[in-house]
């Protein structure tokens, strides 16, 4: 394994830390965090739709047929965590805490995202004149989604130590998935398996941007410019990230 695929490891792991570092260490108000979340939501919306599904549609088939794998996955990710909420994580008989369900979706959401990066980059970090450029344009977009959660999470009510390590744990997703796949050497079989981890990303995001983080920007009166301002932020960050790429 190559040096330059360690250190682009190690400054993932660190990008992650810096962006979800804000919120758990800053102390912000509730009005804060929820500004926060409707950047977070415009981040999530910003990734599926100028990031995932360009992704996902530029993907050829067999046959000159479209690839229909990526977009069952995304369908898939969509409805099982639909359902993890609804039936897994809500306990009969008792009203289910929103907040709570919104920061384990994104948990769920983020980690499989993370870790598909990490394997797609695997691919990109064996050509030297690439690694850096795509780093660069990883650091800005990853940053940002461990910003959001990290968000969430704060807004939840989460203990700060168990925030610290669960963030500590998603922050590895990525460079796991860069390492695994500069160790195996995954060539057609990570080909195969990056664009399905992109569709399951792509239908949790889906969720928990409009099932989740838009309603709970808007569930309270008076903030609703803010929501919208913040909303708008998200998904210019997003942008910058996939537009930045070489």
């Amino acid at each position: 394994m190559s040096h330059a695929l360690l250190l682009a490891a190690v400054l993932l792991f660190a990008v992650h830390v810096l962006g979800a570092a804000p919120p758990l260490l800053l102390g912000l108000s509730r009005r804060g965090l929820h500004f926060c979340v409707s950047v977070a939501a415009g981040v999530f919306l910003g990734a599926i739709f100028l990031h995932l599904l360009p992704e996902l549609a530029a993907r050829p088939g067999a046959g000159g047929h479209p690839d229909r794998l990526p977009w069952i996955a995304a369908l898939a990710g969509l409805v099982l965590l639909f359902l993890l909420e609804r039936i897994v994580l809500t306990r009969p008989g008792h009203e289910p805490d929103a907040h709570a369900l919104v920061w384990s979706s994104s948990y769920i959401g983020l980690s499989v995202h993370s870790f598909a990066t990490g394997l797609g980059f695997a691919a990109v970090a064996a050509d030297p004149t690439l690694v850096w450029p795509f780093l660069g344009a990883m650091a800005v977009h990853e940053a940002g989604e461990a910003f959001s959660l990290a968000t969430v999470m704060r807004l939840a009510g989460l203990p700060l130590r168990r925030s610290a390590l669960l963030l500590l744990a998603y922050s590895a997703a990525t460079p796991a998935g860069l390492l695994l796949g500069g160790a195996l050497s995954l060539g057609a079989l990570g080909e195969a398996l990056t664009p399905v981890l992109a569709g399951l990303a792509c239908g949790t995001f889906l969720y928990v941007a409009v099932g989740d983080l838009l309603p709970e920007i808007f569930h309270e009166g008076g903030r609703r410019m803010a929501g919208a301002i913040g909303l708008l932020l998200g998904i210019g960050a997003a942008a910058i990230g996939v537009w930045s790429l070489p």
